[in-house]
């Protein structure tokens, strides 16, 4: 069983430059692996392609989950997380379709990646700096999105067997999160 340690408590927008750190972080090393030349890194490649996936899954799950609803009651515009969501959908969806190794595999997911990442800075550099004077709780809200991530983690680690049939996959209502 693989034990999760949850950060120190942060706000969304600490939450949601850390993910970007970790996406730009797994891509630069799959670029790397890409480059270099003669070596067999195809296992390395694998480990890679499924920890992004893991980790867009996941981070895109707890955004549509919780972040969402926070700024659709904000009146914060949704329209550009929506798109980055939906890069993330399409560079999971085609993750899981291919081997590392395939030049066209690789390419697709550097090509996919480098997109979704410029996006992903763009879609932050433009919204992040409303949050604050949006009256979201924003401590709180990266509290419970913090604290959702493990329990998804600790849900993908556990086997199949040892799942508690409450244990809810998508998650309960979201509460309120405005001051």
């Amino acid at each position: 069983m693989t034990v999760h340690v949850t950060p120190a408590p942060a706000d969304a927008v600490a939450v949601l430059l850390q993910n970007r750190v970790s996406i730009r972080h797994l891509l630069d090393a799959y670029a790397a692996l890409c480059a270099r030349q003669g070596d067999n890194t195809q296992g390395e490649k694998l480990a890679i392609v499924e920890r992004l996936s893991l980790e867009l899954t996941l981070d895109t799950q707890v955004e549509e989950e919780m972040l969402f609803p926070s700024l659709h009651v904000a009146g914060v515009n949704l329209a550009p997380f929506q798109a980055l969501h939906d890069s993330a959908w399409g560079l999971i969806a085609q993750m899981s379709m291919g081997e590392p190794g395939d030049l066209r595999f690789d390419g697709k997911v550097l090509s996919l990646g480098r997109e979704m990442a410029q996006r992903m800075e763009q879609v932050h550099d433009e919204t992040l700096p409303l949050l604050p004077a949006s009256g979201i709780d924003l401590r709180e809200l990266g509290a419970r999105m913090l604290a959702r991530k493990a329990h998804l983690m600790d849900a993908f680690d556990r086997p199949a067997e040892e799942e508690d049939e409450d244990d809810d996959p998508v998650g309960g209502p979201v509460s309120g999160t405005l001051h």
